[in-house]
Formats: C-alpha cells, structure tokens, sequence
C-alpha cells in the first residue's frame, strides 16, 4: 500500500512538472532573430533565451532591463519569434543604444519590479491615469515611479461577457456597480474605467493573466472581463475554447497606446527616456512595425 502511494505521488510530481519540464527544454534550444532595414542599412541580431530571459547583443556599451508579460499574441515566450511587439521593443532600445533584456513575469510582478527600480522598463503600458494607486508605496501613484515614453502603437480593450448572459452592448462606466469585474492585476485598461474600479463601488475579482481572466468568465465568476479581443482570441483557440462561448461588447472603451514605462528610481532613468523617444520617431518615420509584421507574416506559418 505504501509503494502504491509513493508511486502515485511520482506520477502526480511528473504530470505537474511536465510543462515545466517541457518549457525549460524549449527556452534552451529557442532563438529569436531580429532582421530589420533602416536608413538602407540591413540589421540582424540574435536573442538568446534564459529561462525566462531573452537578451539580445545588440554590440552596445549600455543595457537596458525591460520587465514584460506574455500576451499572445503581440509578445510571449511561445510566440513565434517572440511576437512582433517583442520585436519592435528589441528594435527602438538597440536603436537607442542600449543591449536589451527582457524579463518575463507576471504583470503584476512586473509592475512591482519597476515602480522599485530593479529593471529601467516596464513595457508594454497602456496609458496611466494620474490618480492610478502605486502597486508597491502605500498613498502613491504609479506615475510617482513610473514615467510614459512616446507612444509607439495602439491596441483595443474591450468588455467581454459570457455569450448566454443577457448583456449584448458595452456598459457605461457609471453602470459598473452592477456587475462583477473580471481585471488582470496590474494592467492599466482606461483613464476613465480605472477610475470607476478603484473608487471601491464595484466587485473586482483580480486574475493573474488574461488566461485566467478569460476562464473567471466562464466559470460564471464574473459577468464581465476587460481585455484585448485578439488576445482573447488566442489564449480560446489555444485552449480549445470555443469562440462562441464568449461575446465582444461593443463599442470599444478604448484603443489604447502602448508605451515603455521608464522607472524613475533607476538613475539613468532621463538619458534613457531621451534616447528611447528618439529612437520612436525614427522607426514610426520610416514604418518599421509594418516592416517586422510583414517578415514574421512570412517566417512564421501560423502567424496572425
């Protein structure tokens, strides 16, 4: 009885260590290439994975630490190539000057390690309202600790309600006492939509990814969720998740901009900001998101 046990205890160990298992071989044999042309001049770097660390020699003298999430399929360690946002980042920071290095973390860890100033970037954010609470320093704002850059693209947000609820259009925001809300912790959604879950007057059940968002959802423990379709999209087709099981509200709360959040606990904090908005200019002059979308359009069988 006792062997029966033991073994049984090293097949549950096994089946919940298999995708661990599997992931870690993965990173150790997973290269990004990032190709891209600007001013008639080819470029080609190589990210090399650690862990959950993808860093790229971008042969510069400065580094610079950019603490980010998976979010399939913009950016994320299974994304083919890293995902086109992915790209783009390692791009404008190596443009900028800087060899970057990307840590994968939850969002909400994410968050913690800027607002301390343990990594220089936060990235991707959307747009942070002044009254937004700091994660970490009690009685603070986020952009106590965190400075936006330039945007550099935009995204949607939208709600999302389980297909069989009654719900069939977005809600105003002043409406939002009225349900339970299903938030990613950390994210920032919309200036005005934030403001409304802060204030205390409505029930926020916090997940720790969009993935969990979405099954919150489903499992009838929330009556709507905040995200981005095409993520949602992703994270069901890859869950086999039907996509009639859920339902888009229209119209949109927002499209939002995506920045770099430059730490301003790091001391280099300005000098970096300078260079990673100028970089912004000269790649959004000369269109390298299109640029990077149409080379992963072809490299990547199942790129969206």
């Amino acid at each position: 009885m006792f062997s029966v046990r033991i073994q049984g205890m090293l097949l549950l160990l096994l089946a919940t260590s298999w995708p661990f298992m599997c992931g870690a071989a993965t990173d150790k044999v997973t290269q990004v290439t990032l190709e891209y042309r600007l001013d008639n001049q080819n470029y080609s770097y190589t990210g090399i994975w650690q862990g959950a660390t993808l860093s790229f020699d971008g042969g510069r003298e400065r580094k610079a630490v950019v603490a980010t999430l998976n979010w399939p399929p913009y950016i994320g360690r299974q994304e083919c190539q890293g995902g086109w946002l992915l790209q783009y980042m390692a791009a404008v920071i190596i443009q900028a000057g800087y060899n970057p290095e990307f840590r994968f973390l939850p969002w909400a860890r994410a968050v913690r390690m800027a607002e301390l100033g343990h990594v220089d970037i936060l990235a991707p954010e959307y747009e942070i309202e002044a009254s937004a609470p700091s994660d970490v320093v009690l009685g603070n704002t986020r952009l106590q600790h965190l400075a936006l850059s330039s945007p550099y693209a935009h995204t949607p947000v939208h709600y999302i309600s389980a297909a069989k609820a009654s719900l069939t259009q977005a809600p105003e925001p002043k409406s939002l006492s009225d349900y339970a809300i299903g938030v990613v912790r950390g994210y920032q959604n919309s200036p005005e939509v934030d403001q409304v879950l802060d204030s205390g007057r409505v029930i926020v059940q916090q997940a720790i990814d969009d993935g969990q968002n979405l099954q919150l959802l489903l499992n009838d423990r929330v009556n709507l969720i905040l995200a981005d379709p095409l993520v949602i999209a992703t994270l069901a087709k890859r869950q086999g998740i039907d996509e009639g099981s859920y339902r888009v509200l229209q119209p949109a709360i927002a499209k939002q901009p995506l920045y770099f959040a430059l730490s301003t606990a790091r001391p280099q904090w300005q000098g970096l900001m300078t260079d990673i908005n100028s970089s912004i200019t000269k790649m959004q002059k000369q269109a390298l998101r299109t640029q990077l979308i149409s080379r992963l359009t072809q490299v990547c069988p199942a790129y969206n």
